[in-house]
């Protein structure tokens, strides 16, 4: 059986890195006081980037004001925008995208600033990235979308506002995973809903025969099975789950993923 939320198999290079050398005190007393705002660190960083990944909107304005380039990337392809769309920081991204930030632009793994505001959650910034020209339907080279990342993540919010600029719920990652099946896979019965309400399709499934009622009914999920069954969706011939619905709602977690299950490569959104 996939085991579709532990196909995130390595860790988003960005996360819970160390804390720049840009940022000791006994080499700046601020990030304005750099003599180069292009400069960088050994990961690639300028001050911009760091302040921007902080939240910190005055050191934003000023480094801007000093000509610090809004869109120059780090190592792993991460601009100031992606940083601060991923870490919440609303203002900042404001700041960046009157300064003609790249919302489409993208980091070595094609993630976009929209995808990794929608893996965190983070709807108002979706929706100012949206405004600003962010494409809805980008893929990586995975397939994944921002829409795929809100199910992965749990992300009903931010779901909502794909939903509203015309996502395309029925987009299909490296294996043949929906949006639809991730959500029933997780036993989240809200985004469930919300996909189903913009017609996503019940009877999708992988290569392996795994379609969303499938999922959900290996989980237990009685609730999805329900809510997708009443959307049309049937069993495959001869199928036998491998477990009674045993619970009548969605609140117990999902067993370990069984050894050798197929897990196409996926990045995790820190």
């Amino acid at each position: 059986m996939l085991r579709v939320l532990s196909i995130c198999l390595f860790l988003f290079l960005l996360t819970g890195c160390a804390t720049s050398s840009l940022l000791n005190p006994a080499v700046v007393a601020t990030l304005t006081d750099v003599a180069d705002v292009q400069a960088r660190d050994a990961d690639g960083r300028t001050a911009l980037m760091l302040a921007a990944r902080d939240g910190d909107e005055s050191q934003v304005q000023a480094l801007l004001k000093r000509g610090a380039d809004v869109n120059a990337a780090d190592n792993t392809g991460m601009t100031a925008l992606m940083l601060a769309a991923r870490n919440g920081r609303t203002g900042v991204v404001g700041l960046l995208l009157d300064r003609d930030a790249y919302s489409w632009s993208r980091d070595n793994n094609g993630m976009t600033p929209l995808m990794l505001a929608a893996a965190k959650g983070h709807a108002e910034i979706a929706r100012r990235l949206i405004g600003s020209g962010a494409y809805v339907n980008a893929r990586t080279r995975l397939g994944d979308t921002a829409l795929i990342f809100a199910s992965l993540y749990g992300q009903a919010e931010v779901m909502q506002v794909l939903l509203a600029h015309a996502a395309l719920v029925n987009l299909r990652e490296a294996n043949g995973i929906t949006a639809l099946m991730i959500a029933a896979d997780g036993g989240n019965t809200r985004i469930v809903q919300q996909l189903l309400a913009h017609g996503a399709d019940v009877h999708a499934a992988t290569p392996g025969g795994e379609s969303a009622l499938v999922l959900a009914r290996e989980k237990g999920f009685r609730a999805i099975v329900k809510l997708l069954k009443q959307a049309g969706a049937v069993e495959p011939r001869g199928y036998r789950p491998s477990r009674e619905l045993a619970c009548d709602d969605d609140s117990f977690p999902p067993p370990p993923a069984r050894p050798g299950s197929a897990q196409p490569r996926r990045v995790r959104v820190g």
